[in-house]
């Protein structure tokens, strides 16, 4: 008779986790639920279809970007490999060996109707340019973004060709091509690698431009079409709508896991490259409130790394990295090992599988606001000594009349720094070390820890 009593005890028990866990469940689900109906009545996009509205057709150079892609393809087969990383080794100052000015020029020639169509696609105010209806939203990917790639570094070439040729206007206008470029990617926002990839464009055609002009000398027409085409593009769009884009992709995502996903492959995911590493919450929690739950916290997240990137730069940076440090995404999780299995209680594991650290893109997008101011100074004050005669001794000078404002270093929020030189000038950033370096600029891995961004011109 008392085993049946026990029996009956731990069937109720049982019963009463089932219930409690189903109510958990369901709890979780309606709050996010609930957290899409409050960010759709702010206006803020939570479906692919909110960023990618439909677009005229005239508006559309999707299939003139796809032709030069086609084109650009059949001409990198047709010519060999070797002749394509001449013309890459071209586009540096100090070039690692000797080239030979065929080799360039007929790479250049070649490329001439695939720069020709790329044109006539940026004519066009929109592009569609990834299929985003695939099934598994993590799958997405953007084929197209190495072929941007090499058309800047193309463009790069071209333009200092058309500057050792003599024609330094011509260098510039190809350097704009860029700069068009990179504006015409933020009409469609690809997460946080499509922003990356328009500011690592933005820097190649900036550099490009530092290097034509730094003892040489654009018309007045071309420096007001270059000074337009740096005043367009709006950099902090871009990067709130990345950051958006990277919302709505873990809103898909989760939605498509609650429906295509078992335990196993859950259990797969968070895995990754550690087959013996056992995450207890996914074997004991239910299925769809533990994705429920990721999906509030990366919703949480994010809706807070947009709000400080709203706010625009000198961002807030203690703010940033409190909020990594909050949710603690690159932090070891506390585990037990067991006979060589590792165990682990992480509730936020898949969180931590679908979400970047996000501290690195803010400082890229401040560099972004740097170059971009620091090019427009450099152009003004360019502008400037062309009507005066000379530099100005302080960028107060160039306001109001040449800059609408004194240019704020948007890492520190003060005042870019500028040195007026015997033959030329130095305008520079304290960049991502919030340091001022004295203008000393240092490439590479080194440059978060070391130097500032800087333009410098001999003339």
């Amino acid at each position: 008779m008392r085993g049946w009593k026990w029996s009956i005890g731990i069937i109720v028990c049982l019963a009463l986790m089932w219930g409690i866990s189903k109510i958990w469940q369901n709890l979780l689900i309606k709050q996010f639920e609930r957290e899409l109906l409050h960010l759709r009545q702010k206006g803020e996009p939570t479906t692919f279809a909110d960023l990618f509205p439909s677009i005229p057709n005239h508006q559309d150079g999707t299939l003139f970007y796809q032709l030069a892609i086609v084109q650009l393809d059949m001409v990198q087969r047709q010519l060999p490999r070797n002749l394509w990383e001449i013309i890459y080794d071209f586009t540096n100052p100090k070039p690692i060996k000797p080239l030979d000015p065929a080799d360039v020029q007929k790479v250049l020639q070649a490329s001439q109707p695939a720069l020709r169509t790329l044109q006539r696609a940026l004519n066009f105010r929109h592009m569609r340019m990834t299929d985003w209806s695939v099934e598994n939203p993590m799958a997405v990917e953007f084929p197209h973004f190495s072929k941007f790639r090499e058309f800047a570094r193309i463009l790069a070439a071209e333009g200092k060709w058309q500057k050792q040729k003599g024609d330094i206007d011509k260098a510039v206008e190809t350097q704009m091509t860029i700069l068009k470029l990179v504006r015409r990617m933020g009409d469609e926002p690809s997460l946080i690698i499509g922003f990356m990839l328009q500011s690592g464009l933005y820097a190649i055609a900036i550099n490009g431009l530092e290097q034509f002009l730094a003892n040489d000398d654009a018309s007045p027409k071309t420096y007001r079409a270059l000074m337009a085409e740096l005043n367009s593009w709006d950099i902090n769009r871009d990067f709130v709508l990345a950051l958006q884009s990277e919302r709505v992709l873990a809103i898909a995502t989760c939605e498509w896991m609650k429906e295509r996903f078992s335990k196993k492959m859950l259990r797969k995911l968070v895995a990754g490259d550690q087959p013996f590493r056992v995450n207890l919450v996914i074997s004991l929690k239910p299925k769809n409130a533990l994705i429920a739950q990721n999906a509030l916290t990366m919703l949480e997240y994010f809706n807070a790394t947009i709000a400080i990137a709203r706010k625009g730069v000198p961002y807030e940076w203690e703010a940033v990295r409190q909020l990594e440090k909050e949710w603690e995404f690159d932090h070891p999780t506390k585990s037990v090992n067991f006979s060589g299995i590792e165990f682990v209680w992480d509730g936020n594991a898949i969180a931590k599988t679908l979400m970047p650290a996000l501290s690195g893109i803010f400082y890229k997008s401040s560099s972004c606001h740097a170059i971009q101011r620091i090019a427009r100074t450099a152009i003004a004050l360019r502008i400037y000594r062309r009507e005066n005669g000379h530099y100005p001794e302080t960028l107060n000078e160039l306001v109001p009349k040449y800059l609408p404002n004194l240019p704020v270093d948007p890492f520190d929020g003060k005042p870019l720094r500028y040195k007026r030189l015997q033959h030329g000038f130095k305008i520079w950033s304290v960049g991502e070390n919030m340091r001022d370096d004295g203008g000393v600029e240092v490439k590479g891995v080194r440059q978060r820890e070391k130097g500032d961004i800087v333009w410098e011109a001999m003339k």
